[in-house]
Formats: C-alpha cells, sequence, structure tokens
C-alpha cells in the first residue's frame, strides 16, 4: 500500500508552506510519527510527523520549495522493504500518459511540452524534476533533453537547485569560440588574490529572507508618515515599582510596561477606529477586533510580531498574560502558523535596547504601528501656582507610523495625542494585585 503524504495546513489562515529540510531519504524506512521533514510558514517552522510507517518511496518536493497545502509532497510505502524494491513506486497522477512513456515512445514530445513533473530519460527511466528545478530552467532556457544531462547530487541523483544553478554558471563562464580570450589578444588580467579579501559572505537564514521581503514590500506599499510624542511616564514608573513585586508573587509574570501602553493603544483605537482598518485596493476593511501584534527580538537578532487576538476583550492581567506568553513562545521558537496573524494595529518597543525613539516600518496590512523609546529622566518646566518650575520627570517618545494612503496627519496625531492623554492618567486601579 502507497500513503500520499499532504502539505499539511497549519492553521486557518495558512495556504501554503515550505520546506526547509527533508529529514529522511528515498529508501529510507521510516516509523510512524517519525518526523519527515521540517516546513515553514512565514516565520514559523514546524516538524511534520509521518502519518505511517514504511519506506520513503518519493520525495516530490526540492528543499526550499514552496508547495500549496494538500498537495501531494512525499509517498510512503507500508509494504515490507523487499517488495518495495522488487516493485517500482506508482508516479502521483500529474498526466495519465506517463505509464505509457516506454511504450509510447512517439509521444515523448508531447509528454514534455506538458507541465508534469516526470520525463522520459533515453527511454529508460523515469527522472523527477521539482517544480522549483522546472521554473528556473524554463526561465534560463533550458529544453528537459539539457536538464537530462545534467548531474544531480540531490536523493537519487536528483537534480536540485543548486545543481542547476552550477550548471548555469559553469556554461555561462565558457566563453564562445568567436571571443577573444586574454592568451589571445596579449592582454594581462589582474585579479586580486584570495588572500587579499578580508570581506566575507554570509548567506541570509531564511527568517531573515522574510523580514528583508516584507520590509521591502511594506515600503512599496504603504506611504510611511511618523509624527513623535513625548510622554510624561513618571506616575506610572513609580506605580510599577511599588506593585511589581506583589504583582510577580501572585500572578508568576513580571509587571512590565508593554501591556500598560498596549492598553492605552486599544482604548484609544476604539476612539480612532481607521488606526485599525487595512486596505484592500480601493476598499477599507474596517476590523471589528484588535488584534495587537507585539514585536519580539529574538536570540539569533532576527524579529517576529505574535499577534494578540481580541485584544480589546481582555482586562489589564489577560494583557499581560498574553504578552508574556507569546514572548516566551517566540523566544523559544514554540510559535504557531496562528499565532503571528491577523495583527491589525503592531507596537514595537526598542526602548528596551535603549533606543529613544524610532522610525519602525510598517507590519502590513496595518496601517498603523507604534514604536516606543527608552524611558529616560529629564528636566522638565511645569507651571506651579509659583510660577514656571523645573521638575525631575521619567520621560517616554511614542513615535506613530502610519500609512498616509488612509491615515492623514491630523487624525494620525490626534490618535497619538490621545494614547499620550490615557498614558499620563493612567489608573492604579487597573493594576489588580
Amino acid at each position: 500500500m502507497i500513503v500520499d503524504v499532504l502539505m499539511p495546513k497549519m492553521g486557518e489562515s495558512i495556504t501554503e508552506g515550505t520546506i526547509v529540510e527533508w529529514k529522511k531519504s528515498v529508501g529510507d524506512d521510516i516509523a510512524k510519527d517519525e518526523t519527515l521533514l521540517e516546513i515553514s510558514t512565514d516565520k514559523v517552522d514546524s516538524e511534520i510527523p509521518c502519518p505511517t510507517a514504511g519506506k520513503v518511496l518519493e520525495l516530490l518536493f526540492e528543499q526550499n520549495d514552496t508547495v500549496e497545502v494538500n498537495t501531494i509532497i512525499a509517498r510512503i510505502g507500508t509494504e515490507d522493504s523487499d517488495s518495495l524494491d522488487s516493485k517500482p513506486a506508482d508516479k502521483p497522477p500529474v498526466n495519465e500518459e506517463v505509464s505509457n512513456v516506454e511504450t509510447k515512445s512517439n509521444e515523448n514530445q508531447n509528454i514534455i511540452e506538458k507541465k508534469e513533473i516526470l520525463i522520459d530519460n533515453d527511454n529508460t527511466e523515469r527522472v523527477f524534476y521539482s517544480p522549483l528545478v522546472k521554473n528556473i530552467a524554463k526561465k534560463e532556457g533550458i529544453s528537459l533533453e539539457e536538464l537530462a544531462t545534467i548531474n544531480g547530487s540531490g536523493a537519487g541523483g536528483r537534480v536540485n537547485k543548486s545543481d542547476i544553478l552550477s550548471y548555469i554558471n559553469n556554461k555561462s563562464n565558457v566563453p564562445s569560440q568567436n571571443q577573444p580570450t586574454a592568451e589571445d589578444t596579449g592582454t594581462t588580467v589582474n585579479l586580486n588574490s584570495t588572500a587579499e579579501l578580508k570581506d566575507s559572505i554570509e548567506k541570509m537564514d531564511r527568517v531573515r529572507v522574510k523580514i528583508a521581503e516584507h520590509m521591502v514590500n511594506s515600503k512599496n506599499v504603504s506611504a510611511h508618515v511618523y509624527t513623535t510624542s513625548e510622554v510624561d511616564v513618571t506616575n506610572i514608573v513609580n506605580m510599577r515599582n511599588a506593585k511589581k513585586d506583589a504583582f510577580l508573587i501572585k500572578n508568576d509574570i513580571k509587571l512590565t510596561y508593554t501591556p500598560i501602553i498596549v492598553s492605552a493603544c486599544i482604548k484609544a483605537i476604539q476612539e480612532f477606529p481607521l488606526m485599525n482598518a487595512s486596505i484592500d485596493g480601493n476598499n477599507i476593511v474596517h476590523h471589528q477586533n484588535v488584534n495587537m501584534g507585539i514585536a519580539v527580538a529574538l536570540p539569533d537578532n532576527n524579529l517576529i510580531v505574535p499577534v494578540i487576538k481580541s485584544a480589546e476583550e481582555k482586562n489589564f492581567l489577560g494583557l499581560s498574560r498574553g504578552v508574556d506568553q507569546f514572548a516566551k513562545k517566540a523566544r523559544s521558537n514554540s510559535l504557531d502558523a496562528d499565532d503571528i496573524f491577523g495583527s491589525t494595529f503592531t507596537v514595537t518597543n526598542p526602548g528596551i535596547f535603549g533606543g529613544l525613539f524610532g522610525m519602525p516600518i510598517i507590519n502590513q496590512p496595518n496601517v498603523g504601528i507604534l514604536s516606543v523609546g527608552s524611558i529616560e529622566k529629564r528636566p522638565v518646566v511645569k507651571e506651579t501656582d509659583f510660577g514656571d518650575a523645573i521638575f525631575v520627570r521619567n520621560m517616554l517618545y511614542l513615535t506613530l507610523g502610519y500609512d498616509h494612503r488612509l491615515i492623514d496627519g491630523a487624525y494620525g496625531t490626534k490618535f497619538l495625542s490621545r494614547v499620550k492623554e490615557l498614558l499620563e492618567n493612567f489608573s492604579e486601579n487597573e493594576i489588580i494585585v
């Protein structure tokens, strides 16, 4: 019996997954629930167990291929190894003509022209090419006949991405017969020796590639505008210092500034609902719930944004637990795909690393992001009954980044001013110990 392994749906919002690594090769025995591969959905990695015990017959996609959910990605044979070795595995039903390739040589050309993943090679064996390899070949004008001449380093001698890119690179470096070489013209070519090259080249990891793509996309999509406000958080600092020990003992989580700021943002959003909207073409999508994205820095210097869903329904303790839980899950690489999907507004906090203020890139498809700076003691002039006086206060810079396609300066500034007002008048009664 042959069991098809499908690309799993890792969350309600997930439509595709990227194969990070195959843990097994063709011909390997595998136990039920043993890890077959690791996949990535956006920035979340997941290990996928094998649904049955048996032998790996086929791996239908290569590492780094992105595959739609419910697509067959592998085939597992549940028969004993001897019978599997003596009987060829069935191929995916991508083309009914494939099974007759050996006997219908006059149909080879028609088969090649179809979008299939199996081709006949010298009428003796069928060769698998991943969609990624075939797309590269098509882009570079490499026919399937030429593709069949490339020596593959993948499982079972299959051609993978690095093989075809190496072939293309070597092919482009072969001088034309009509092209004069340095030896022909007497020209001396001077190249820096490797000893003189002090720079190093490091390939981005997959998460960094995703971050780069998201950031560039956001800059290309949104018209970024920024407004900054200075907030007196002296009362909040004093309140936290007075209650943090009791809060930790009772709730087993630290009392931090983040849920206080998030709470103020939620209240302000309810008064300025456009800050919780998004743009879809020429339409404005008004989101019913406030799904608060909280940017979390990871130990590997990457960044991820887990989302507290329906944050407006949570009290201060609920927000504190949400912030704490997602921060721990993010740093332990245990977030689910749905944990990072669906934000409608985002808060980022470079202040915990000493940043005075920041100008963040909007987290798509949001139209607003709040950057929280570091809390610093500064001299502040205040009016008193005896005239102006200078006081030492704990001050905080908040910077609102917003999408000018939807949010105008007046609206964005009013929203930020309301957040400032809510923070400066934050009630200690909200922090229940």
